[in-house]
């Protein structure tokens, strides 16, 4: 991938009626459309028990054609309750079903209840013929409200595009032109009558329609518009796992490998010029041939089309550092011992490949199980941003944290006196340091010069003698404290030789 020739992001997630994206765009329609029919028939079958229980409690105080109506009711809801009892059922959310069965049972579910209603309104109608010339307005009100009901439960539960909902709700409207014009041309009433009656009813269904078709097509905006904003070419964000100054950092998701991962998005209003993306890019492809075991792996990177660039890690489920201390308090040796074996294992080779990480800290190591295997840890964000608020895969921000482009890189707190003297390219010895001082923190709880300002830390890293971990608690062991001052040595020389010797020491502790 290159910064001149930018991936374009694929088309934006649309609903669709059973065709288009069959990964996990599908899937997120089929789980919404399941559970909009699954309301919808838990309404409907609410509506027919209502019914049923209307029609028992008014059939002795009618007689002659509503009478009739009313059996027919009872009959018809004693039919269509049990059915509709067991599509709800089907439509349980623990049971996912499949997009094309989902859309069969949307339209047999819309079009058979609209033409069982016009059929129950087709068998009213005698009823109400001796009594609409005295209020055809009311009475086409009232025979507008069903099919508005399901008009606008179509448009605004149903997922579709809106050209889709206006097809449905089109037929939803010949039915009831249908069932008009069977009436009035078995039944005599006045023109005049007739008029007010069809004029009332449909203006009610017309503009019914037209906010469920407005209000359909907001909804297939406003998801779409969603969708693309959680999308990032094959990946799809599922939750924020925090922000810092420079971006966010996303727990997401494989499209088709279902793969879940971690993804860092650095904002172009941050990220700065070409110069600096191009950076990016080299220390993306350089990291991502790290192959330690406690090293973070790098699955992929790229550039959105608004400048953000972003790149993809694996998934840790667990704690950083910081987070696991400021919890559980201080560790003892023995863990802490076992914890920078790990890191140190991981320089080594980034140090080998020409990388200095910068930015060793507790907020850039975590700690979870893998593989059944506790207290892995893995060292994050090798110095691929120059111009950040430093986070860890938490996205939790750092007091006293500095990372701009022309300024000192790192934190504060974790600074080699290298680092904090303004060298732009410190070395390998400059993260044996930070991590000496990492190593203080997990056994007592603070970093070697806690309490300071920012700038009073860095002088301290540059002149003051560090202090030792034993006078906070005299139980460490001495030679683990001396492995520690020897990684704090002011001069670069006097630190150990390498990442390897340092891990060779810990083992010996």
């Amino acid at each position: 991938m290159t910064l001149g020739n930018r991936p374009a992001l694929p088309t934006r997630f649309r609903f669709a009626s059973g065709d288009g994206d069959r990964t996990s765009g599908r899937d997120e329609l089929a789980v919404t459309l399941q559970a909009r029919l699954h309301v919808v028939t838990i309404v409907l079958l609410a509506i027919g028990l209502l019914m049923s229980v209307i029609a028992l409690w008014r059939m002795p105080e009618v007689s002659g054609a509503a009478r009739t109506t009313l059996k027919a009711v009872q009959l018809v809801m004693g039919g269509i309750i049990p059915p509709v009892a067991l599509l709800a059922w089907w439509l349980r959310p623990r049971t996912p079903r499949s997009i094309a069965a989902l859309r069969l049972v949307e339209v047999g579910v819309f079009v058979s209840f609209n033409l069982l209603f016009e059929s129950l309104l087709i068998a009213d109608f005698p009823s109400i013929v001796p009594i609409i010339d005295s209020a055809p307005f009311d009475l086409g009100f009232a025979h507008a409200i069903i099919p508005c009901f399901f008009i606008v439960s179509y448009g605004l539960l149903i997922p579709n595009r809106w050209q889709r909902a206006a097809v449905m709700i089109g037929l939803m409207l010949a039915l009831v032109a249908v069932t008009n014009l069977w009436s009035f041309s078995h039944y005599a009433v006045a023109t005049n009558v007739m008029a007010t009656f069809l004029g009332a009813q449909w203006t009610f269904l017309l503009a019914f329609t037209t906010m469920a078709l407005f209000g359909a097509n907001r909804i297939d905006r406003a998801t779409a518009v969603a969708r693309d904003a959680l999308r990032l070419g094959q990946y799809v964000l599922v939750e924020r796992l925090g922000a810092g100054g420079m971006g966010e950092v996303h727990r997401a998701e494989h499209r088709l490998l279902r793969r879940p991962c971690a993804i860092k998005l650095i904002r172009p209003e941050h990220a700065g010029n070409a110069d600096v993306l191009r950076r990016f890019e080299r220390e993306v492809q350089t990291t991502a041939t790290l192959t330690h075991p406690n090293t973070i792996a790098i699955y992929d990177y790229g550039i959105t089309d608004d400048g953000t660039f972003y790149y993809v890690m694996e998934y840790l489920p667990g704690d950083t550092l910081e987070q696991l201390v400021s919890r559980d308090g201080p560790m003892d040796a023995q863990r802490a011992t076992h914890v920078l074996i790990q890191i140190a294992g991981a320089l080594h080779e980034a140090h080998n490949a020409g990388l200095t990480h910068r930015d060793i800290k507790p907020g850039n190591v975590m700690l979870g199980e893998r593989g059944g295997v506790a207290d892995v840890a893995k060292l994050l964000d090798f110095g691929l941003v120059t111009a950040q608020n430093a986070t860890g895969q938490d996205g939790g921000d750092v007091t006293g944290s500095i990372t701009q482009v022309g300024m000192v890189l790192g934190t504060p707190a974790y600074m080699s006196p290298e680092q904090c003297a303004g060298e732009q390219q410190p070395g390998p010895a400059s993260d044996l340091y930070s991590l000496g001082a990492l190593g203080y923190f997990l056994v007592t709880g603070l970093s070697p010069f806690e309490g300071r300002a920012p700038l009073q830390m860095m002088l301290a890293h540059m002149n003051d003698t560090p202090p030792s971990a034993r006078a906070l608690r005299p139980e460490l062991p001495a030679d683990f404290d001396a492995i520690l001052q020897q990684c704090l040595a002011k001069r670069p020389e006097d630190r150990f030789a390498s990442a390897r010797a340092l891990e060779q020491a810990l083992r010996g502790v």
